[in-house]
């Protein structure tokens, strides 16, 4: 398996989206062949006209026919038959008759038979589908004026159909004559200008013609951008809302969105004109042509997942320079660079057809093969609008290239639709793999922990089992050793040997003690010891008395630790009973810090001889040896002292324990 095919989302493959092309293609040709409904028989469909090139030097149409500084209305003027839709072409050299600012005047006359004006319910309506040239354009009924374009002169409203209610022209129909239509269009020198077919008759039957042209020349495109607008504010606000995630597509649709607007303007001039001079107006229409492809590159190449840095910049100095030797700043008017500008467009258009062509050989998906080949398709596109433009085809087609943009705009966007559907389906599906692992580790952690558990118990009990050997042997062992020793050598007297075996039996009933749960308990532990040595101390004819106090528990106070407390002081009772000769003996706790360290105390008093421990061990004697080593053991302090107040003899014992440690 490729890494190609690794990366590829288990998302499902949205079958609208060939649907909606095949949708916008077929809207497309309906458009290149005029669209609407057939027009019933009732409706005048004049293709015929008579034309007339005047020397008329007036751009402003005049109110009426009469007023016409060409004398319009005169008999004299050479009129020639023409077959409408009809187009005067582009000259290469501007006529040198016309000096510059001075207009060409053409003047189109069709004679209208009065029944076309009769009242139909709903009136009687003119439509003519398109016209265009760079001027001005005024429409006569009769010697009247009924409409005229307003504003620029060079972004005037050539893409909206014409639509006049005739209503008020009914006292033509009225007297029983016919009407004469006139239409004048003043042009600049060299530019030509084109008029499509035109239609009188009832207002009911030209208007689902006249709505269908109005929405595919002008309102699909306008409800279009409007709403791919709406969408880039969104995407914009998403981009300001998370930044610094690397989501730089909501800023590049925004950017996308933007350019497609500004490049559609010169679609969308209405009849009120616009509110900007020519020449920035042709800027702004140039820098969203330049922003679409500049956009587009940046797209695919996220689709794509291909950076192309230099490319990219290459792309960018090319567009910067361009939209800023365009600007109109500099003085240099669009008028006559309009169409070198709109050459500048074509390396770039070029780049992003190779980008997108490339790239769909290579993803070999669905829709990067749609985006490759709407791409090409905005070539010839690009041409029929150039020769619709040139007057070379029929004035009454439809400019494409606004849907052109629609369609790819909708195909960026149904293809980021489309990955982040997969996207998600990839997030579904790893966190449901992850649920899965997550699942399997768990019971493999339960099963660790389990055979853990066991290890810990197995290894527990070794060691319990290690140190009640090793104290056995220690205290039992050693004491059951002497009274061999005794035994053998024939020293085995009553007394001797009772000392022995109650020593035995008071170190395995201590090696016991240290086994019962004590809740990290000192007092409790004291008094099992009590309770065991307590026999012991009558028999030797001592006093014991028992002062102790309510103490904090000892956290680290175990089964281990708790025999070396024993054993420490069962050594210094030990040697109480047996060295010192004392009467009484006291036992006393307290809560005693030392060093700043918390902690609890145990003193051990008696009234016998005196006894100062040797620092040094002493050969065949290890019971003091012993009792530092767990005092160690325990981060322990353990002192003796001889008492010398008021002349008495006696000791005292100090065992000091923390009451928490770090081990």
């Amino acid at each position: 398996m490729t890494d190609r095919a690794a990366e590829a989302p288990p998302s499902r493959r949205p079958g609208w989206l060939p649907i909606l092309t095949a949708l916008v293609i077929i809207a497309v040709i309906v458009s290149l062949f005029g669209g609407g409904v057939n027009r019933p028989s009732s409706s005048l469909h004049l293709t015929q006209a008579a034309f007339w090139a005047s020397d008329s030097a007036q751009w402003t149409p005049p109110d009426t026919l009469a007023a016409s500084d060409d004398a319009v209305l005169n008999g004299a003027q050479t009129w020639s038959d023409v077959a409408l839709p009809h187009a005067r072409s582009r000259e290469v050299v501007a006529d040198a008759a016309h000096s510059p600012g001075q207009p060409q005047v053409a003047w189109y006359r069709m004679p209208v038979p009065a029944e076309a004006l009769t009242d139909a319910g709903q009136g009687t309506r003119l439509y003519i589908p398109r016209w265009q040239t760079v001027g001005t354009v005024a429409v006569y009924l009769d010697g009247g004026l009924l409409w005229q374009t307003r504003g620029s002169r060079v972004w005037n409203s050539f893409n909206r159909p014409v639509w006049l209610d005739l209503s008020s022209r009914r006292a033509s129909a009225l007297a029983g004559r016919d009407a004469t239509l006139h239409v004048r269009m003043a042009s600049e020198p060299g530019v030509g200008g084109a008029l499509s077919t035109v239609w009188v008759g009832p207002a009911d039957e030209l208007r689902p013609d006249w709505r269908i042209r109005s929405a595919l020349q002008t309102e699909l495109i306008a409800v279009s951008q409007g709403s791919y607008l709406v969408l880039g504010v969104f995407a914009l606000v998403l981009w300001l809302l998370r930044p610094g995630r690397g989501e730089q597509v909501y800023a590049l649709f925004f950017l996308m969105a933007i350019s497609h607007v500004l490049a559609a303007l010169q679609f969308l001039v209405d009849d009120e004109g616009i509110s900007v001079s020519d020449d920035w107006f042709s800027w702004l229409t140039q820098l969203g042509l330049m922003g679409t492809s500049v956009c587009s590159f940046f797209f695919l190449c996220l689709v794509q997942r291909q950076r192309r840095q230099w490319l990219a910049s290459v792309l960018l100095a090319y567009t910067g320079a361009i939209v800023v030797l365009a600007l109109p700043l500099w003085g240099v008017g669009h008028e006559g660079m309009l169409p070198l500008l709109r050459l500048a467009l074509l390396p770039p258009e070029i780049l992003v057809l190779v980008v997108a062509v490339r790239g769909a050989w290579r993803q070999r998906t669905l829709g990067d093969v749609l985006l490759a080949a709407w791409v090409a398709l905005s070539f010839p596109v690009g041409i029929h609008d150039l020769a619709l433009q040139s007057y070379r085809v029929s004035i009454e087609g439809i400019y494409l290239t606004p849907y052109v943009y629609v369609g790819m705009f909708t195909l960026f966007l149904v293809i980021a639709f489309t990955r982040y559907n997969g996207a998600l389906d990839s997030a579904g599906n790893a966190n449901a793999h992850l649920a899965e692992r997550l699942l399997a580790q768990e019971r493999e952690l339960a099963q660790t922990h389990e055979r853990l558990l066991v290890a810990e118990r197995e290894q527990t009990l070794l060691q319990e089992r290690q140190r009640l050997m090793r104290e056995m042997h220690d205290g039992v062992g050693s004491s059951l050793m002497t009274a061999l020793r005794l035994v053998e050598h024939g020293d085995a007297s009553t007394l001797n040997m009772t000392q022995v075996l109650k020593e035995c039996i008071d170190d395995l009933k201590i090696s016991i003690d240290s086994l019962e749960p004590l809740d990290h308990d000192l007092l409790a532990l004291l008094a099992s010891l009590r309770y065991r040595l307590a026999p012991r101390l009558e028999g030797a004819g001592l006093q014991l008395e028992w002062r102790v106090r309510d103490l904090p528990e000892l956290s680290w106070l175990d089964a281990q630790s708790a025999l070396h407390v024993l054993r420490i002081l069962q050594e210094v009772f030990t040697n109480i009973i047996k060295h010192s000769g004392a009467q009484r003996i006291s036992l006393e706790t307290r809560e005693l810090a030392r060093d700043g360290v918390s902690g609890v105390q145990v003193e051990v008093q008696d009234d016998g001889r005196r006894f100062i421990p040797s620092n040094d061990p002493i050969p065949g004697r290890k019971g003091l040896h012993n009792v530092r080593v767990r005092a160690k053991v325990l981060h322990a302090q353990v002192f003796w002292q001889g008492l010398t107040e008021r002349s008495e003899c006696g000791n005292r014992f100090t065992l000091w324990l923390p009451i928490s440690r770090e081990d």
